[in-house]
């Protein structure tokens, strides 16, 4: 591996911003494993990559913040501040990941924990807000 765990990890996220499934399918294995917290399992750097840049691109990109990093061997371990807009309202949400990584750097796992209805509720609060601000017909 050329490049350290923790900076790959934070190359991952600073694609974030502006997602694209090809760029994001380079940081993983072939049949690498992410599990999404309370979303569920996802199977393969394809269907993963597609997924992920699905998800950023409908909050037209997120940021990251790590709050804190920890490395043993190929294994990162973080705590995160992920931020994005819904319109002009900010919504964030704290989450836990672990990153294993195989000997040329790919991500062979990505676990994540975070509370999906805080970040649900933020959603949809600031979906109110962009729909209450449209002129009623």
């Amino acid at each position: 591996m050329s490049e350290s765990p923790e900076s790959l990890v934070r190359r991952f996220f600073d694609v974030w911003a502006e997602p694209d499934a090809d760029v994001l399918r380079t940081f993983f294995h072939d049949e690498a494993v992410w599990v999404d917290g309370p979303h569920g399992v996802r199977r393969g750097a394809d269907a993963i990559a597609t997924d992920i840049a699905e998800q950023l691109k409908s909050l037209g990109g997120v940021t990251v913040d790590i709050t804190t990093m920890v490395r043993e061997g190929r294994t990162v371990m973080l705590e995160q501040v992920s931020r994005a807009k819904v319109g002009d309202t900010p919504i964030s949400t704290v989450v836990m990941a672990v990153f294993e990584f195989d000997e040329e750097g790919r991500i062979t796992q990505w676990r994540e924990a975070y509370d999906l209805k805080s970040m649900n509720d933020q959603i949809e609060a600031a979906s109110k807000t962009i729909h209450s601000g449209r002129p009623k017909s």
